[in-house]
């Protein structure tokens, strides 16, 4: 039958239940409806034109449409095939995916996920077609799968998946989107989730410094965070408080700390939380802490060394030497003259090193002549000058001891002793007390007793000279100088008072610790007050107070 119909034009229903061998119709033009149930044997069907809704149950065999190019590899989900739509009557352009009824994720929300939003988890809404029974994972720029911690399948078209953000590192972006459903068939969306990653802190949480009182003075901390994406990072304190006197500014090296906190009365901690915040608004929280001390005082009343507390640069410290003895009498009625108050030297902001060791000597106070002895109590015969006390490298001299009467004149000291009575003109002693290590000192000379039997003088003291005497009135000590250091106001280093003539008074005792003139009375212990001459030659005179040394902190 081959060749039978070439260019005929075949009406509608002209042909039913014919068969058509291969080649029976080359350039024929088939009109809608010619084809019903007919068999189409291979080859059957060459360049032939075929209108709208012509074939319905026809059957295709092998080889009936010839000049196809082979599909070399298996079809892609985004391939397309036509089919004829039987209710519209045309014929439309599918995707294998929709043939098939391939799982597909079409978007993901968030596509660019925020690592400082403040949660240790990322969650993902993942929306697309046939995806009930679907399972998500996420592929890294290294093709490594990255599995989902929790997954809901919402509907067909949505599925939640929750993931912690350590699973999802920056370095591995841009992350693509893989669906697979039961049957096995799967989709993927490539390159679909990006990570905005947050500032990483490299300061270390918790306590930044405990501040000694005494090192408060222009404190500066720095604070720093970085971001992996190199944007600019502002800083803010999210909640607490610095302490008062401190301010913070954020620079472009970090959240900078500065100013002097205010003193307390009691050892305060603030706590604060400091945020970065990257350009693209991630966050960074960090809690941080600073302490400030309330002051602290050491006391040393005896020799020994001061550990300078961490972070400690400066101290206020105080350091007063032993006072000298008053002077004794060998002859009635003359009488000795007053020991000079030790030598003192006040720092209030001395520099230190924090973590140093420093050595602390403390003097202990001049020592009587005998009773009844021929030298004067200020050292020139037996003694009685006090010792120096030491901190660091700062000194202050012993007190020089009282004269020993008669015409005997007081010694020199860190206050001089005072002179003692008799005929002849009795000095006082000088002062040796100047700065020390930078820090004031403080001293001053002891009286005189004018001679033509004169009374006893006064030893010098930290804020005045000694008095001299005056006819049988014994000179006063010299006032001493008032500090509260140990947290009430106290006077240290007066001079002690010189003996009075015959029945007369004796001289008073300088404030600072000093004694009035008495029997064998000792100077008040660490304040470094001289202690009075005696007119008695029954009685030695008293011993110089011993020093002291404060250090606060």
């Amino acid at each position: 039958m081959a060749n039978k119909i070439k260019n005929s034009n075949l009406d509608d229903s002209i042909v039913t239940t014919a068969k058509i061998d291969a080649d029976a119709v080359t350039e024929a033009k088939i009109a809608d409806d010619a084809i019903n149930s007919e068999h189409l044997t291979d080859g059957s069907i060459d360049t032939a034109h075929i209108g709208a809704a012509q074939i319905t149950n026809a059957k295709l065999n092998d080889d009936v449409i010839t000049g196809a190019t082979a599909l070399g590899t298996a079809a892609q989900g985004a391939d397309t095939l036509l089919i004829y739509d039987n209710s519209a009557g045309v014929l439309k352009k599918v995707t294998v995916s929709e043939i098939l009824n391939f799982p597909n994720v079409t978007s993901v929300s968030p596509a660019n996920a925020l690592s400082g939003d403040g949660t240790g988890n990322y969650t993902f809404v993942f929306t697309g077609t046939a995806m009930t029974g679907g399972i998500v994972n996420l592929i890294n720029d290294s093709g490594s799968t990255v599995n989902l911690d929790s997954q809901t399948v919402d509907s067909d078209t949505q599925i939640t998946g929750v993931i912690a953000k350590s699973s999802l590192p920056n370095s591995g972006e841009p992350y693509d989107i893989k669906i697979e459903g039961a049957t096995g068939l799967s989709g993927t969306l490539n390159n679909a989730i990006t990570v905005d990653a947050q500032p990483i802190w490299q300061t270390s949480a918790g306590s930044l410094a405990t501040v000694a009182h005494s090192g408060r003075t222009n404190t500066t901390y720095e604070l720093t965070a970085h971001d992996p994406e190199s944007s600019a990072i502002t800083y803010t304190v999210e909640s607490g408080s610095l302490p008062a006197g401190l301010s913070g500014t954020s620079t472009s090296s970090g959240y900078v700390i500065t100013g002097t906190p205010d003193a307390v009365g009691s050892n305060t901690t603030s706590s604060f939380t400091i945020r970065a915040k990257d350009a693209n608004s991630n966050i960074a929280d960090r809690a941080f802490s600073l302490t400030i001390n309330a002051p602290a005082t050491q006391t040393f009343t005896s020799s020994g060394t001061f550990s300078v507390p961490s972070g400690t640069t400066a101290v206020e410290v105080l350091v007063v030497a032993g006072a000298g003895a008053g002077g004794t009498t060998y002859t009635n009625p003359q009488g000795g003259g007053g020991g000079g108050g030790g030598g003192l030297v006040y720092s209030p902001s001395f520099t230190v090193t924090p973590g140093a060791t420093l050595t602390v000597t403390v003097g202990n106070g001049g020592s009587p002549s005998p009773a009844g002895s021929g030298s004067p109590g200020g050292g020139a015969g037996t003694g009685g000058s006090g010792q120096n006390s030491v901190f660091g490298t700062i000194t202050a001299n012993g007190g020089g001891g009282g004269g020993n009467g008669d015409d005997t004149p007081g010694s020199p000291g860190g206050s001089g002793g005072g002179g003692a009575s008799g005929g002849a003109t009795n000095t006082g002693g000088s002062s040796t007390q100047s700065p020390s290590a930078g820090a004031p000192g403080f001293g001053n000379v002891g009286g005189n007793s004018p001679g033509g039997n004169n009374a006893a003088a006064g030893g010098g003291g930290a804020a005045a000279q000694g008095s001299n005497g005056s006819g049988n009135n014994g000179g006063n000590g010299g006032n001493g100088k008032a500090y509260s250091i140990s947290g009430s106001e106290v006077y240290y280093s007066g001079g002690g008072g010189g003996a009075g003539k015959n029945s007369g008074p004796n001289g008073s005792g300088g404030q600072g610790g000093a004694k009035n003139a008495n029997t064998g009375t000792n100077g008040d212990s660490n304040k470094g007050g001289g202690s009075g001459g005696v007119r008695n030659t029954g009685f030695g005179a008293g011993n110089g107070g011993k020093g002291v040394v404060i250090v606060k902190f």
